[in-house]
């Protein structure tokens, strides 16, 4: 099925789009109290996910940059999480990691 949208309406769905985000990544920081260490890991160590473009030409494709505070490098399962809780309100909705920003303050590489 082919999407047509305005600019404007391309605007509304990033800012829409950027909530359900930022309502997941918090839902799903709550949430894996639970889980593995690994999966703790590749939560927390996310500061926030930013939407970069929304392009709509066969599917709905949402290009993110994804803010990080720590040495990982690997957000598969973060990105199929948020990409499938955000399936609920857009069904063929795909999600694309356009860009890793490093905001560490400290560490490794950094001080050292």
């Amino acid at each position: 099925m082919k999407y047509v949208i305005t600019e404007s309406q391309s605007k509304s769905f990033q800012k829409m789009i950027q909530g359900l985000i930022n309502l997941t990544l918090d839902t799903l920081k709550e949430e894996s109290e639970d889980w593995g260490m690994d999966e703790i890991d590749e939560v927390q160590s996310v500061d926030k996910i930013v939407v970069n473009r929304v392009v709509t030409i066969n599917k709905m494709k949402v290009y993110v940059n994804i803010h990080k505070n720590s040495n990982r490098y690997d957000f598969d399962n973060l990105r199929a999480e948020i990409q499938y809780r955000l399936k609920d309100w857009f069904p063929n909705i795909e999600l694309y990691v356009e860009d890793i920003i490093d905001d560490t303050k400290f560490g490794p590489g950094i001080d050292w």
